[in-house]
């Protein structure tokens, strides 16, 4: 199991995307969460230079963190909007 996250934690940093995010045994693994607690905050989303102004929209339960399903739900919506251009 060790190896296995380490690999996918591997392969988020060499993706070199900001936009990467992965799910490892049940943990969401992105390079601007430098806390490591499984969550971004506005701090470490500003600081990853992610769009400040996304960060409320992407924050649906408004507890000031970002989660993985958050995150996957505000890439996918960003992946989608920058696809019809």
């Amino acid at each position: 199991m060790r190896f296995t996250s380490l690999f996918i934690a591997a392969g988020v940093v060499l993706a070199g995307s900001a936009t990467m995010a992965t799910a490892a045994e049940g943990r969401f693994i992105h390079p601007a969460d430098t806390s490591k607690d499984d969550r971004i905050s506005k701090a470490e989303w500003v600081a990853y230079k992610l769009p400040a102004a996304d960060f409320a929209s992407a924050d649906k339960n408004k507890d000031g963190l970002i989660d993985g399903p958050e995150f996957v739900a505000w890439d996918t919506a960003q992946k989608a909007k920058h696809a019809g251009h």
